[in-house]
C-alpha cells in the first residue's frame, strides 16, 4: 500500500490521492469528460468557458533568511493552453511552480483558484484539481513500472485499460515489469507523466503543473511528452510548465512567463510575442535570435559572435 507524505496530511490521503516524495497526482471522479476539443492555439480553447485559472497575486519568497527568491510576481497558468516559465538558472523558476501547486508557503502574497485563495481549499478538493510533477521524481519503494502508473488510479479501483493506454502512450509497454530504480532518469520522467496523465486526463477541470519534465528525454520523448501536454490542455486542462529549452517553449506554449536573475518578470503574455530576441537577450545576457521556419515554428538560438564576443573578455 502506497504511503503519502505528510506534505497535505491524512485526510488527504484518503480523499484518493498519492504524494511520493515530491510528486503530487490526481485522482478524478468517474464519469468526467475526455479528450477531444478543437486543436491546439484554437481561440483561448475552452478557457473562455470554464475561467477558472490558477493566480498568483504580488507573491515574494525566500528560503529560511536568506534574500528573496522571487518579488511581486504576479501571473496565471489559465485552463485550455500550455504556460511556459522559462528564465536564467537561479532565477526562480522552480519556485514560482511550487508555489502555484501550493506546496510551498509565499512570504507575502496570495495564489488564488476559482476566486478562492489556494491555502484555504481542502487537501481533497487541491487533490481533485492540481497535480504537480517534480523535475526528478523519486519514489518510497522500488516498485515497477506498471504498478507505478497504476497508482494513478489507485482510489477508483483497477482499470487495466486506462494504465495499458498510458504505458503505449509513453513507450514504456515494454519495461512496464522493470523496477522502477533500474530506469535511466529520462524513463523515470516518462513513468511519471504516464502516472500523471491516467488521473489527470479525464478531468477537464484540473491542471498539470511539471518542473523540467523533460530535461532528461532524448528529442523523440520529449517531443512526443510534449504533445500529450498538447492534448491535456486541449481537453481544457490547465497545463504549466518550467522549460529551460527555449526552442521547446517557443513551439509547444501558447503563453510564456520570463523570469529575470532577480526573481521577478521580465515580460508575460503569448507566447509569440513573449518568446523574442529582445526580451531573451535582455534576460539570459546574451543575444538570442529568433528564427521562423517554413512550417511555422521558430527556432531560438544564441548568436554565435556574441558568444565568442562574451569568450574573448574572460
Amino acid at each position: 500500500m502506497m504511503v503519502a507524505s505528510d506534505l497535505f496530511g491524512g485526510p488527504a490521503c484518503r480523499a484518493g490521492f498519492f504524494v511520493t516524495h515530491s510528486l503530487l497526482l490526481i485522482v478524478p471522479k468517474e464519469g468526467e469528460t475526455r479528450l477531444g476539443v478543437p486543436s491546439h492555439r484554437q481561440t483561448s480553447r475552452l478557457s473562455t468557458i470554464l475561467s477558472m485559472p490558477i493566480s498568483a497575486k504580488e507573491l515574494s519568497f525566500r528560503y529560511s533568511k536568506g534574500p528573496l527568491v522571487l518579488e511581486g510576481i504576479s501571473c496565471t497558468i489559465a485552463q485550455g493552453s500550455i504556460t511556459a516559465i522559462v528564465g536564467p538558472n537561479g532565477s526562480g523558476k522552480s519556485t514560482l511552480i511550487r508555489l502555484l501547486a501550493g506546496l510551498r508557503t509565499p512570504k507575502s502574497g496570495t495564489m488564488i483558484l476559482d476566486d478562492r485563495p489556494l491555502p484555504s481549499i481542502s487537501p481533497k478538493d487541491r487533490a481533485k484539481l492540481i497535480a504537480f510533477i517534480e523535475q526528478r521524481p523519486n519514489l518510497a519503494f522500488d516498485f515497477a513500472v506498471r504498478r507505478v502508473v497504476e497508482f494513478g488510479i489507485h482510489a477508483q479501483g483497477s482499470d487495466a485499460r486506462r494504465v495499458d493506454a498510458a504505458l503505449e502512450r509513453f513507450e514504456l509497454t515494454e519495461i512496464a515489469s522493470k523496477p522502477y530504480g533500474h530506469l535511466s532518469v529520462g524513463q523515470q520522467q516518462r513513468v511519471s507523466i504516464a502516472r500523471a496523465w491516467v488521473q489527470v486526463a479525464h478531468n477537464p477541470l484540473g491542471y498539470l503543473l511539471a518542473d523540467e519534465p523533460c530535461s532528461a528525454m532524448d528529442p523523440r520523448h520529449t517531443q512526443s511528452t510534449m504533445a500529450a501536454l498538447q492534448l491535456l490542455a486541449e481537453s481544457g486542462i490547465g497545463v504549466g510548465v518550467v522549460i529551460h529549452d527555449l526552442t521547446s517553449a517557443a513551439r509547444w506554449a501558447d503563453r510564456a512567463i520570463v523570469l529575470d536573475q532577480f526573481g521577478q518578470i521580465a515580460e508575460q503574455g503569448a507566447a509569440d510575442m513573449v518568446l523574442i530576441d529582445k526580451v531573451l537577450s535582455k534576460v539570459f545576457e546574451v543575444q538570442i535570435r529568433r528564427h521562423q521556419l517554413d512550417s511555422g515554428h521558430a527556432v531560438l538560438i544564441p548568436d554565435d559572435d556574441s558568444a565568442q564576443s562574451d569568450a574573448s573578455l574572460t
